[in-house]
């Protein structure tokens, strides 16, 4: 939940990488509203929502933003469990934190960062971590831990070399976040069109998977290419 809340409330105030800036002539000047209304509508609707479900105990009410209600909440879970409304709670708190989840992902283009490290215990994490172009950290939405995407990118691709995904997936992995280098799926697939590069087989949808790093040497081949021309030309 504070993970979510944090990043609703970047995105509604514009805060997020490429929003443009809040408020000042440039912001008026260019007629765009100094927030993100669609984002602070879903940031509302979520605190009514918690706050709304708050009520119907028969406590004191909390107060304070989302995630201090969220908490208050979760420490009355044996009683809410007890509830005929918990089953409709559930399902409104998880719609809401959908659409603030989209809302977010719709502020700027994410792309891979690979898997999230943390362990606990015996275990680690492993939810897979997706940054905003441009923004050098990323906080993972399953444990909470802010990993720097330059240091942990590079060894989360070199791990996922062996690896296959589709074009989307794949374009996805090898877009730096932190440069803004994109390599679109568009070129992935005129690579295959042109006979560069070749499926090494299907996913569950029929889909044509490609090897990680047989597109990301492919994809390096081509910027070196092109440099040189650039060179040669200079």
């Amino acid at each position: 939940m504070p993970v979510a809340w944090s990043s609703i409330r970047t995105t509604a105030c514009k805060l997020d990488v490429g929003a443009g800036s809040v408020g000042g002539t440039g912001c008026a000047a260019s007629g765009s509203e100094p927030a993100n209304l669609d984002a602070l509508d879903k940031a509302q609707t979520l605190f009514v929502i918690l706050g709304g479900w708050a009520s119907h105990l028969p406590l004191l009410q909390p107060t304070g933003d989302a995630p201090a209600v969220a908490g208050w909440l979760v420490a009355q879970l044996d009683r809410i469990r007890r509830q005929d409304w918990a089953g409709d709670f559930l399902q409104e708190l998880r719609d809401a934190l959908n659409d603030c989840n989209r809302a977010t992902d719709r502020a700027g283009q994410r792309v891979f960062a690979g898997m999230c490290p943390t362990q606990n215990e015996a275990t680690v994490c492993g939810e897979p971590l997706y940054a905003l172009t441009g923004r050098p950290y990323v906080t993972c939405r399953t444990c909470g831990q802010e990993w720097d995407v330059t240091d942990w990118r590079e060894r989360a691709l070199t791990a996922a070399e062996l690896h296959t995904g589709t074009a989307a997936e794949i374009s996805r992995m090898l877009s730096d976040p932190v440069t803004r280098e994109a390599l679109p799926q568009t070129r992935i697939r005129q690579w295959v069109r042109r006979g560069k590069l070749t499926a090494c087989g299907e996913d569950d949808n029929g889909r044509p998977i490609y090897q990680v790093c047989e597109v990301r040497d492919l994809w390096a081949t081509m910027q070196a290419s092109a440099y040189n021309r650039v060179r040669l030309a200079a």
